[in-house]
């Protein structure tokens, strides 16, 4: 009797080290699958967040979450500012994953303050058929601007290169890269640029001592093929053109 209780005891303690070293390798096994995945940071929710609350810094952190598992619509860490201050419209439980279509805006909004690079500034000038080709620029365009002045003594106008290739990044509500918007009484109000501080400071000197004028850039592939007389046709198109 003792003994066949001994030999089941044993063979409990061997059914047990061996389903305790079976799930020890599965364990094992998934932890390596999962170090196999790749991780990406997004944001996720430090507390229980009600319907109408507005979200704080202190309200997400950056978790790494599988990639497979990260959708379309989730907030990335990268764009914390554009979440702060927003209410959402759904609650969010502590670590859950917060989504942009947790928001009454929807998807990500685009702002045009995105389309700054680091290190440039954006200007923008008042609209003027003569001085900034209104008309004729389109946002992508290049343009020089020089600036026009009366010397000391008043009777004779300069003229200097200010800045050369500017890039245009908007003209009235047209933005680059995105569909045209016109102005309510169909003309544009301004010209927006972009440009290093330096330059920024320049062209805002210029305009406020004197008079500046935009040079507009040759953007056309096939302008070299161009020859004299097809030059002239084109000169006398353009200046038919001018008020």
């Amino acid at each position: 009797m003792k003994k066949n209780s001994a030999v089941i005891i044993a063979s409990c303690l061997i059914g047990l080290i061996t389903v305790l070293a079976y799930s020890s390798r599965i364990e094992h096994l998934r932890e390596e699958i999962t170090n196999f995945s790749e991780k990406i940071p997004i944001l996720t929710a430090t507390r229980n967040i009600g319907v109408g609350e507005t979200l704080l810094e202190e309200d997400f952190v950056s978790t790494l979450f599988l990639k497979e598992q990260v959708s379309g619509r989730t907030v990335f860490p990268e764009d914390m500012e554009l979440v702060v201050g927003r209410r959402v419209i759904h609650p969010l439980p502590e670590g859950d994953a917060i989504l942009w279509t947790d928001f009454p805006e929807g998807p990500r909004v685009m702002y045009p303050s995105e389309k700054i690079p680091p290190g440039y500034r954006v200007i923008a000038l008042s609209a003027d058929e003569i001085h900034t080709l209104v008309h004729f620029i389109s946002p992508g365009d290049k343009v020089d601007i020089v600036s026009s002045f009366f010397g000391d003594s008043g009777d004779k106008l300069i003229s200097r290169l200010l800045v050369e290739n500017v890039d245009v990044l908007g003209v009235g509500h047209q933005l680059k890269g995105q569909p045209g918007k016109s102005s309510a009484d169909g003309y544009p109000l301004s010209v927006t640029l972009l440009v290093n501080p330096d330059n920024a400071l320049k062209i805002l000197r210029a305009s406020q001592t004197g008079e500046i004028h935009f040079l507009a850039r040759g953007s056309s592939p096939f302008w070299g093929i161009y020859d004299q007389d097809n030059l002239n046709t084109l000169a006398g198109d353009l200046q038919g053109k001018q008020p």
